[in-house]
């Protein structure tokens, strides 16, 4: 069984983060929703633990089904995870070409010394100083050691109920390290990142368990899109009622300790949209948003790549030009320098034309470099089999 709603879901939170880390000076960039979609990435580590424990709680029994499912895992994850690492290596030999530049090449975020570290995704772990290379990649460290975490707690505590007690723990224990120690609330990444995606992860897993419980409890079950009910007026109340609690909370918990909350959020929301019920259910299945969806891994993997793009391109103009294309503008207390080269609304038709470069980019990066590096993976596992079997479908994600 597969949750479309929340691959619709998936679609939209990765081009709202996409959105957020572009720097232009128009409306989008001031929009508080925007400057909170950050937080998506929570909603991404509690849609994983759901579709992670839908798909494999009873299928982790042994230390081989372990090893098959983080092979798949990390099939799923890090083909694009590398390509986009190695991409950003001809812009740093661009940049020590160049005559002359702002920063020297491979320095700072593009030291070469954090390569390892990033191939082997162990940079959500404090190893490192500051977000290194392919930035959004942090949580990729995270959620592929959540995988672990997660393949190891089912092995070791073998028993559902058990494990779904030690994930209450391990939530509650990535909640504690990052309220503790993280001096930007919830906005953590490559010091303590796993441990905010232990928090998310886990949280997923709970909402997982509370919707099996209640869909086997026959207090509420997925319901057909079509039909109109009691029961689907409910879900679309539910629904509207959840989507406008996101869209407040986005907008609101920004940079503050309300932001330590959305884990939970997330968890409630994912749980409202896994029934499927609502006109908002049914928007989201719509073939539109499912295609998103389909390629929001790519999306949220090649933004940074599409960001430092038109931003060497602004440069360039600059130069040749000598007329300013970018302006220092204090925002949530910081200093960021946005692209401005014309009247606001420009802007915005700029930050348009940049999330339909990263929509292109994705779907090529979805079909030429996620479809093949999964079926690779799947196909090392296969050869391992006896009797040999057909490669697995593609997996959950």
């Amino acid at each position: 069984m597969r949750f479309p709603v929340l691959d619709g879901w998936r679609g939209l939170c990765a081009l709202f983060v996409a959105l957020f880390h572009f720097n232009a000076s128009g409306h989008f960039y001031l929009v508080p929703f925007v400057r909170g979609s950050y937080l998506f990435v929570d909603f991404f580590f509690v849609l994983s633990g759901f579709v992670i424990t839908h798909a494999y709680i009873h299928r982790l029994n042994s230390t081989a089904d372990g090893g098959n499912f983080l092979v798949r895992r990390l099939g799923r994850v890090w083909p694009l995870h590398a390509a986009t690492l190695i991409a950003f290596i001809p812009l740093e030999m661009v940049k020590a070409l160049a005559i002359s530049g702002e920063t020297a090449a491979f320095t700072d975020r593009f030291a070469p010394s954090s390569i390892l570290s990033n191939l082997f995704l162990v940079h959500s772990l404090g190893i490192e100083d500051g977000l290194t290379w392919n930035i959004p990649s942090w949580s990729i460290s995270a959620e592929f050691l959540a995988y672990v975490t997660f393949a190891a707690l089912c092995l070791l505590a073998r028993r559902t109920w058990l494990v779904t007690v030690s994930a209450v723990a391990l939530s509650a224990t990535g909640a504690f390290v990052v309220m503790g120690w993280s001096d930007q609330y919830i906005d953590t990444s490559f010091d303590f990142g796993y441990f905010r995606c232990l928090y998310g992860f886990f949280t997923g897993h709970v909402a997982y368990r509370l919707f099996q419980a209640t869909r086997g409890a026959g207090l509420l079950s997925r319901l057909p899109m079509r039909r109109p009910t009691v029961g689907s007026t409910i879900a679309g109340l539910s629904e509207g009622l959840s989507l406008a609690a996101v869209i407040i909370f986005v907008a609101t918990a920004r940079g503050n300790a309300l932001s330590y909350a959305s884990p939970l959020l997330f968890g409630l929301v994912v749980w409202v949209f896994a029934f499927e019920g609502g006109v908002i259910s049914r928007l989201l299945a719509m073939r539109p948003f499912q295609w998103l969806g389909a390629r929001s891994y790519s999306v949220y993997m090649v933004h940074a790549l599409v960001i430092a793009l038109y931003e060497k391109a602004a440069v360039a103009t600059q130069r040749l030009s000598g007329q300013p294309m970018f302006v220092e503008q204090a925002t949530d207390g910081a200093e960021d320098r946005l692209i401005s080269f014309g009247a606001t609304w420009m802007m915005d038709l700029l930050a348009l034309a940049y999330l339909g470069t990263v929509v292109a980019v994705a779907s090529l990066t979805y079909r030429f470099v996620e479809i093949p590096g999964q079926s690779s993976f799947s196909a090392l596992l296969s050869k391992r089999r006896k009797p040999a079997v057909r490669p697995a479908a593609m997996e959950v994600t």
